[in-house]
């Protein structure tokens, strides 16, 4: 029963993964900018947590440590350069290419974090072993299904387009032409790069915490 929980919450994981970058995308494709998404999205976060924070904070008997001005800026450091600018890059890499390549690459931030991991010698590979075995499996099939999906472009699919959620009748002809219009590779290759480079810092951002 523990075992299906765990595998239910990797689905819905997931799944809550495809549907951030398919809206996302669709957002972006109708003209919001990415950097405005991102601070709606974190001050929307900030609104949430902060009174479940403080309930939590108030209802715990231990002191808590002092807030230093080193604790502080190390805490406001990690955030503006781990999850803030994984934001930010990955909004723009939406741009350059699409959801289904966001949603493919975010499964290589396990992959990332494990490599980033051993660099820092906070995790240990054993090649000889059947876990160390498996576990560079793992990574290369990971990264063999993502470098797939990143490098394969399948044709457009047009089934949803007059959905009234993607709602496209009110754009513009050029608005319209921008939406339908396929990225080059030079775009595409672009995308991929900025969509690693936000999984990379997202992984550091988990690690050094």
């Amino acid at each position: 029963m523990e075992e299906n929980k765990a595998l239910m919450a990797v689905v819905v994981i997931q799944s809550i993964y495809a549907g951030y970058f398919v809206l996302t995308k669709l957002a972006f494709d109708v003209g919001m900018n990415t950097f405005v998404f991102v601070f709606y999205r974190q001050a929307a976060a900030t609104l949430f947590l902060a009174p479940i924070s403080f309930f939590f904070l108030i209802r715990k008997t231990a002191a808590a440590p002092p807030l230093s001005l080193s604790i502080f800026v190390k805490i406001f450091m990690l955030s503006l350069f781990g999850i803030t600018m994984s934001l930010d890059v990955v909004g723009v890499a939406l741009k350059y290419s699409s959801a289904s390549l966001g949603a493919a690459t975010s499964n290589t931030l396990p992959v990332i974090t494990f490599f980033l991991a051993v660099l820092f010698r906070m995790e240990k590979v054993n090649i000889k072993t059947s876990p160390g075995i498996m576990k560079i499996a793992g990574v290369v099939l990971c990264i063999g299904g993502v470098a797939t999906i990143a490098f394969y472009r399948g044709p457009l699919l047009q089934i949803l387009m007059h959905h009234h959620l993607i709602n496209i009748n009110h754009l513009s002809d050029q608005q319209l032409l921008i939406q339908h219009q396929i990225p080059d590779t030079k775009t595409w290759i672009k995308g991929v790069f900025l969509m690693l480079l936000s999984n990379i810092t997202w992984a550091l951002w988990l690690v050094l915490q």
